[in-house]
């Protein structure tokens, strides 16, 4: 249920993402409280295996929140970091996502083992994990709106909006910049071959 909500809601995310003018952490902060209160719900749980359903809303629900984790990080690394430095900056992202998710398995591993058989506890390492996450957020740079969707830097645009000033800048005024439509996008090769890649992946 979690993995086909997020392949479901994953592309629609990533637009809202891109054209959002709301600050980026506010949407971390929610994401990973949705996913903390989703993954401690299972602690309401009764024996018996009953409540399928609560466990099947709360496994859309976490779908639904991951969907917006991986854009929103993305776009605040892109708009820390600039396009130059992206590749290498999310790739330090994704290992210390790893090392963090293997943490957090021993740690839930190791308080299912000392308090077996009331294995429920485990998910409280979840719930921990996503206050110390939205605590973290805070210390984070909401870095620059325009880069962060993938445009020019607004420095740049100020840049060139001061030569304009100066007569030594030729041309119109800049404008808020638009987006390529989706179609120039998915006919780009790469983005194709991208895209069709990722479909068979799934």
């Amino acid at each position: 249920m979690m993995g086909f909500t997020a392949l479901v809601c994953q592309t629609f995310a990533g637009d809202f993402i891109d054209k959002t003018s709301l600050d980026r952490r506010t949407i971390i902060v929610v994401a990973a409280t949705m996913t903390a209160c989703s993954a401690l719900a299972v602690l309401f749980v009764r024996e018996g295996n009953q409540d399928h359903m609560l466990m099947y809303i709360t496994k859309v629900v976490e779908g639904l929140a991951s969907s917006f984790i991986a854009p929103c990080l993305a776009a605040l690394t892109m708009a820390l970091f600039g396009p130059h430095e992206f590749d290498t900056v999310m790739a330090n992202n994704t290992v210390w996502g790893h090392i963090g998710s293997a943490i957090s398995a021993i740690l839930a591993g190791g308080l299912a083992f000392i308090f077996y058989p009331k294995i429920k506890i485990c998910f409280y390492v979840i719930g921990l994990s996503a206050l110390c996450a939205i605590i973290c957020v805070k210390f984070i740079p909401e870095g620059d709106q325009l880069m962060g969707r993938g445009f020019h830097s607004s420095k740049q645009n100020e840049s060139e909006e001061s030569k304009m000033f100066e007569g030594k800048f030729t041309g119109t005024q800049s404008e808020m910049p638009k987006a390529a439509s989706y179609l120039s996008v998915m006919l780009e090769p790469k983005t194709l071959i991208l895209c069709i890649t990722g479909f068979f992946f799934q």
